[in-house]
């Protein structure tokens, strides 16, 4: 099935949009904390069917898409590492390399460790002609992926990175 027909089953429901328009219940509800997927009572269950969507999208290079889809999944929870880092991903290969770099800093504000928006943020620091803070987030991706075995790639990719900007 493409995926743009599984996104047809993703209609935001009436009672939900019912709540969208009632701004004085948005706002009691922000302020309580509450994020648009809560508010509009979407389930873990649901989110990750969009996600899977998302990621369809991203997998046929349909970036456009895919960045829409995963722009969609920020606002209802911006809270989640893996629809800004598909964001960042999209912005990138769209050479969309400002949106990019919005994206990927968001992704490290919610998991800093994780080397890979990082080593994405200097490929895009590059892309924009500013090698030094290119070099400091290689330099920051060396640094978080350390010696964990699961990040081995990214941090052989990020050092050999390192050495031809150096060069």
């Amino acid at each position: 099935m493409d995926p743009l027909e599984e996104m047809e089953e993703f209609r935001i429901p009436k009672d939900a949009l019912d709540k969208l328009k009632d701004p004085e219940l948005l706002r009691r509800k922000i302020n309580e904390g509450k994020v648009l997927q809560e508010i509009i009572g979407y389930t873990p269950e649901t989110m990750e069917k969009f996600y899977q969507v998302a990621y369809k999208l991203f997998q046929h290079q349909q970036y456009q898409e895919a960045g829409d889809a995963f722009i969609f999944l920020t606002t209802l929870n911006p809270y989640v590492y893996n629809y800004w880092l598909g964001l960042g991903m999209c912005e990138q290969l769209s050479h969309k390399y400002d949106g990019a770099l919005i994206a990927y800093a968001t992704a490290i504000l919610i998991n800093v460790e994780n080397p890979v928006p990082h080593f994405h943020s200097a490929a895009c620091y590059k892309e924009l002609g500013d090698l030094g803070n290119a070099l400091a987030s290689l330099e920051l991706a060396i640094m978080y992926a350390g010696k964990r075995p699961e990040h081995e790639s990214i941090k052989q990719h990020a050092l050999d990175a390192k050495k031809n900007l150096n060069s």
